[in-house]
């Protein structure tokens, strides 16, 4: 099976899309192949040639999410200002926008091995503590508190955007963002 072949392409994304559309409507435990195979409208065999199972679509699918996020806190942890920062993560948010249902069909899902919202709040906060490590001497206690806060600031705020489709009204408050910027810039006395 080639898998830039343009029917290839087509089928997997029918595929995912059935997937989506299904958690919206139904707890994640409860779906099954059938069910995927009546939305999509395909045979069995069809979905078996490109996953073997829900489990494997749904990590794949949340895999892909979190590349996007990880490519943008590495990004955003080169930046030296708050304002380039917001600059960094615009074109986050947009892309984050544009698979706004995705994503938040994706964070419904929390089973042993599949955690989506959880692993991208984990990874924020060990990006931003291995950051400050390096450059602060803060205690690793105070360092922690600022993690936690700073993954769970960055995590509401993208579901709040997520829900509310809200990433220009959030761009319009650029100075309370500024100022949320500033607690996470200075180091504790």
């Amino acid at each position: 099976m080639n898998q830039n072949d343009l029917r290839v392409i087509k089928t997997k994304k029918n595929i995912e899309t059935s997937f989506i559309y299904l958690l919206d409507k139904k707890d994640f435990y409860k779906i099954t192949v059938q069910d995927i195979l009546d939305t999509a409208l395909i045979n069995r065999s069809t979905f078996y040639k490109h996953y073997p199972d829900k489990y494997q679509l749904a990590e794949i699918l949340c895999n892909e999410v979190f590349d996007l996020l990880k490519a943008g806190v590495k990004d955003r942890f080169c930046c030296t200002t708050a304002e380039d920062t917001l600059m960094i993560i615009k074109p986050l948010y947009q892309i984050l926008s544009v698979k706004r249902e995705e994503i938040l069909a994706l964070f419904k899902i929390n089973t042993d091995t599949i955690h989506l919202y959880d692993d991208l709040s984990d990874f924020l906060k060990e990006s931003f503590y291995e950051q400050h490590c390096l450059q602060n001497k803060q205690s690793h206690d105070v360092l922690d508190y600022l993690s936690e806060l700073y993954a769970s600031l960055v995590m509401t705020s993208i579901k709040w955007c997520l829900q509310n489709n809200g990433y220009k009204q959030l761009f319009n408050h650029t100075q309370l963002f500024l100022k949320l910027a500033e607690v996470f810039e200075y180091p504790c006395e």
